[in-house]
């Protein structure tokens, strides 16, 4: 790496942390002052300290989220800077003199992309599922409280979920109701009713449910059918029961995009099963593509950005600057609608997702020839 290539890297890395710090500063303090309320409330009472600690602790899990948010979007406003800068302290035509290409002046900024991939990548598969549990909860709320619960049912099986309450870290739910049908699952509709459930993820060993303390009725007292007996399972306790569903605390949760905190690996092992409706499926094939194709998504952004700001018919850096915004709205207007009409089944989703990377790249390919050399 020559000594131009760590200047402008340089740059890049001081442009996207001022970026970055900012905008989390930004949405700390807002957000913070609209549910400091919240935030009050779950503390109980509790001195300023506490509920000033509450309010670090929620947002140091939601600053994960803002990554995984903004990432690609400082990456390109990085870029951008960087090379206004480089107009407005005369430095680009030095460099061009000396025999430097201006394509070459990309590479650093390539490098700084393809890093915060690496980094947006650990923290969707390593970061966001570690602290899935933590981002479900309500504004405010500590590890140990409770929480609504919605209404969910298991569309292979047809066993509808409810309960009195959901402690999402430790993922028990309070007052646990499961929904037998008929003549699916038992004999007759019945409900099943225990002290508390514990959800448990699939292993090798046992598939993914629900661990029933203190069930009623008893394993002995059901009719069940012969899909039932592959469903509803008894434990060594006689008044336990274990009911095999994909449907855990994160749908019970109710909240809609619960998805996008796991890890590709099992998104991909949730798709495998029948338990969600069409809508839900759908969505988180579209969410996984997405994932797949956000690298070559931001390293194309970042590729188009650099002619759109060194224009070599204009050289006014704020028009060149106000195009390339316009450009790069005009893409996420474009990605936001592909999606919608992927998600209502107007467009194939794989073609959902492809359309705003083949449109970027060929701008990329348009443009790239009308750069300053």
């Amino acid at each position: 790496m020559t000594t131009i290539d760590r200047y402008l890297l340089g740059r890049f890395w001081h442009v996207f942390g001022i970026g970055y710090v900012a905008t989390v500063g930004l949405y700390v303090v807002f957000d913070g002052f609209t549910n400091v309320d919240a935030f009050q409330d779950y503390s109980g009472g509790g001195n300023g300290l506490t509920v000033l600690a509450r309010m670090a602790e929620f947002y140091s899990y939601q600053s994960l989220v803002m990554f995984e948010m903004v990432g690609p979007i400082l990456t390109v406003i990085a870029t951008m800077v960087v090379f206004s800068l480089l107009v407005k302290n005369r430095e680009l035509h030095p460099m061009l003199s000396a025999g430097v290409p201006a394509a070459r002046l990309v590479l650093p900024m390539l490098i700084g992309a393809l890093v915060v991939n690496g980094l947006l990548m650990f923290n969707q598969e390593v970061l966001l599922p570690a602290v899935a549990d933590e981002l479900l909860k309500p504004i405010g709320a500590g590890s140990k409280d409770t929480q609504r619960v919605y209404v969910r049912r298991d569309f292979s099986s047809h066993i509808e979920v409810s309960g009195e309450g959901l402690i999402l870290t430790e993922h028990k739910l309070l007052q646990p109701e499961f929904l037998l049908p008929a003549p699916e699952i038992n004999s007759e509709i019945i409900t099943l009713r225990a002290e508390h459930a514990i959800y448990h993820r699939k292993t090798k060993h046992r598939p993914a449910g629900w661990h029933l303390k203190q069930a009623s009725p008893v394993f002995a007292q059901l009719r069940l059918t012969t899909a039932g007996q592959k469903v509803v399972l008894p434990l060594d306790d006689p008044n336990d029961l274990f009911i095999v569903t994909d449907v855990g605390t994160e749908q019970l949760s109710g909240m809609t995009s619960a998805y996008r905190y796991q890890s590709s690996w099992d998104l991909v092992e949730r798709l495998r099963n029948p338990s969600f409706s069409t809508m839900t499926a759908r969505s988180q094939v579209l969410h996984l593509h997405e994932r797949m194709t956000r690298p070559l998504g931001n390293l194309l952004a970042v590729c188009l950005a650099v002619p759109l700001v060194l224009r070599r018919e204009s050289f006014s850096i704020i028009t060149n600057l106000a195009v390339c915004c316009g450009m790069m709205l005009c893409l996420m207007a474009l990605a936001q609608m592909s999606n919608y009409l992927g998600r209502i089944h107007w467009l194939p989703l794989d073609f959902a997702v492809w359309l705003p990377i083949i449109v970027c790249g060929g701008l990329v390919a348009w443009f790239s020839g009308r750069m300053q050399t």
